[in-house]
């Protein structure tokens, strides 16, 4: 028997997976291991509020340009580098959940004339969000972007770029970004330019802050 068991420990030592994923998913486990894969999740613009756009049209907002600014992201990977700007080695996409919740947006309640719009969550607001998600048969760490609010007179996008336990539906990690707008043609690029802005941000000095608050080197 005793024999057994030593033999039954051997195989857990050497089967654990080296991605860490053997273990309790947590925030720290994931900013500790670069090899940890992540599934890119996408933009959220759900809940987003448009601010002191009186010229673009919500319907096509909704039908058109969230999956625009998605698909674009997937597009041109190299200037959107969520990759990198999450230091992964492994990383993977799936935006089906993402373009699905798009496109039941109500487009009457996009619109907005208050800046204080940018500024209406809390971290809980992102754990509600996140609960309501349909990750099918995903499991693992997610990585997800969800829009709080586009100004176009302050020229900023507020985005939460949340880190996820897609076994559980549980946010590990979210913080939130002020992307600054550039310049774009048309509804999709000028917005882009945000993610942009907030992506250079991850990369900079979020990503390094994240660490240094969990504790990690």
């Amino acid at each position: 028997m005793k024999y057994y068991r030593l033999f039954k420990w051997i195989l857990i030592i050497f089967f654990i997976p080296a991605n860490g994923l053997g273990q309790a998913l947590s925030s720290k486990a994931f900013f500790s291991m670069d090899s940890i894969p992540a599934l890119y999740l996408g933009i959220d613009f759900t809940q987003a509020k448009l601010i002191n756009d009186e010229v673009s049209d919500p319907v096509v907002i909704q039908e058109q340009q969230f999956h625009g600014i998605n698909f674009l992201m997937l597009k041109e990977p190299k200037k959107y580098d969520f990759k990198e700007a999450y230091h992964r080695i492994n990383w993977t996409d799936d935006l089906t959940q993402v373009n699905d919740r798009n496109k039941k947006t109500n487009p009457d309640m996009l619109k907005s004339r208050n800046d204080s719009d940018l500024y209406r969550w809390i971290a809980h607001d992102i754990d509600t969000m996140v609960s309501h998600f349909n990750f099918g048969s995903h499991k693992g760490y997610g990585i997800l972007i969800i829009v709080e609010g586009m100004s176009k007179s302050k020229k900023i996008m507020t985005s939460w770029f949340t880190l996820i336990n897609m076994n559980s539906k549980l946010v590990l990690y979210t913080d939130m970004l002020e992307g600054e707008l550039g310049t774009g043609f048309g509804f999709r690029n000028y917005w882009a330019t945000a993610i942009k802005s907030s992506i250079h941000q991850v990369k900079r000095t979020k990503y390094d802050e994240w660490k240094r608050s969990l504790g990690t080197k």
